[in-house]
């Protein structure tokens, strides 16, 4: 009876006798998921039809190998859901892991990928959305936290129709949209065929400095061609081939205005050339007080017997 009581005695002292950093650590190892998942987006609005590029972190946490996605479960999913559906419907595409599967990370192993939502989800609708990933090991769904984007119209600046000679009953609307990102004006092209209502991602063309109305040439061959300004000296021109079956950028490249190019360049001669004259009056005032000077001790000189 006596051992029981100093069993129960030394149990009971066990924690005092410990280091507290031993304690604490087991208790936060206790705590920590077996997969930690994490998720990023380059930003808060896009265009319609704009690819959504999604950078997602899975991490194994267990000293051992985690295999996450086993038989016909995936290894993670989306869950995406308007602001206004109250029902919260997902409207991830079934299956929509859209990574490996399955996915075996080693203990403590981090990995990092970057996933196109609009892959995983049809957000062709302006609005608001709410979107989260879950990694899945063993059946068990681990999240990240929900992180909400807007999908934007953009304003609309100048719009053209493309016609198909071997299709007359396809048409391809263009329209060039302007929404701000990072601080900064940019010109978007959003592309939509009639009257399937198919979307071709809609692509960023650059910075858009809105003093010049930007020019948009539809040839009767697929090439299109789009001419804006971004900034003060520079356009910037972008040649896509619009075929029926797809869209293809060809080219980006930016043009020197040499109107303004020549102005800025005057300016700053002009820039220079004041400098120079500073720099030259000060070396003459210098040179005038020395002489003075000189002048003044010759003077003292001569007076003093």
């Amino acid at each position: 009876m006596r051992i029981l009581h100093l069993l129960a005695a030394l149990a009971a002292l066990l924690p005092a006798l410990l280091p507290a950093q031993y304690l604490v650590g087991q208790s936060e190892e206790k705590r920590l998921p077996p997969v930690s998942v994490g998720m990023a987006l380059e930003t808060g609005s896009y265009v319609i039809g704009e690819d959504i590029n999604v950078r997602v972190l899975v991490r194994n946490n267990t000293p051992t190998d985690l295999v996450l996605g086993r038989g016909d479960q995936p290894s993670g999913v989306f869950e995406v859901f308007r602001a206004n559906d109250p029902q919260r419907r997902n409207l991830a595409r079934d299956p929509n892991g859209c990574l490996p599967r399955p996915l075996t990370l080693k203990p403590n192993e981090e990995r990092v990928f970057s996933i196109n939502l609009t892959l995983a989800a049809d957000l062709t609708r302006q609005g608001q959305y709410f979107v989260s990933f879950g990694a899945i090991v063993h059946g068990i769904r681990h999240e990240t936290q929900v992180k909400a984007l807007d999908i934007v119209p953009g304003g609309v600046i100048l719009e053209g129709t493309q016609l198909f000679a071997k299709d007359p009953t396809r048409q391809r609307r263009l329209t060039l949209v302007r929404w701000p990102r990072n601080h900064v004006d940019r010109l978007f092209l959003r592309i939509e065929d009639s009257p399937d209502g198919r979307f071709y991602p809609t692509v960023m063309l650059g910075a858009y400095l809105p003093i010049v109305k930007p020019k948009l040439n539809i040839s009767p061959n697929g090439e299109i061609i789009i001419l804006h300004r971004a900034t003060p000296d520079y356009y910037v021109r972008n040649v896509f081939w619009s075929l029926p079956n797809e869209f293809i950028r060809r080219s980006t490249q930016n043009l020197l205005d040499p109107t303004t190019a020549d102005t800025a360049r005057l300016k700053g001669m002009q820039g220079d050339l004041d400098a120079i004259i500073q720099k030259n009056e000060a070396q003459r005032k210098e040179d005038h007080d020395k002489i003075e000077r000189i002048k003044a001790q010759q003077k003292q000189h001569r007076a003093t017997p």
